[in-house]
């Protein structure tokens, strides 16, 4: 009970402990395995976050797209969001028995079609804020 903070934190950090967030982001981004790792928990977050409030669908495309290493990567994968919430949304309707009624709302079901197809690339279009990540290799 009598171990000081720097005991416990040390008192400097490591060289290798002193990398920013942006660094280890671009990290998990060149690297294959942590970028799906990324990309699913992302995707699952946004999912999480799109079933609470229409914002989700801007939240989970950011999320994905920063899991990616360039912007174009980032934009196709805020796509892929898009689709994948459609699905979901889909499979939501069908095991409610109401698929058929959905399908069959015109308007409506464009607009529902049409929201996520364009929040998930828009909030990937975050992914631009920062420069890309220097891919080394073929990944």
């Amino acid at each position: 009970m009598s171990e000081s903070l720097e005991d416990v934190y040390g008192s400097e950090a490591d060289d290798d402990d002193s990398v920013g967030p942006l660094a280890r982001l671009y990290d998990a981004q060149t690297s294959p395995r942590e970028r799906w790792v990324l990309t699913v928990a992302a995707t699952a977050f946004g999912l999480a976050l799109a079933t609470v409030h229409w914002g989700g669908l801007l939240a989970g495309g950011a999320l994905v797209g920063f899991s990616q290493p360039t912007l174009r990567r980032a934009l196709v994968a805020g796509l892929a969001f898009g689709v994948v919430v459609l699905l979901a949304m889909a499979g939501q309707f069908a095991l409610a028995g109401t698929l058929g009624q959905y399908l069959a709302m015109g308007q409506l079901l464009a607009v529902s079609v049409a929201v996520p197809l364009v929040a998930g690339p828009l909030g990937a279009a975050a992914r631009g804020l920062v420069p890309d990540a220097s891919l080394s290799g073929g990944s």
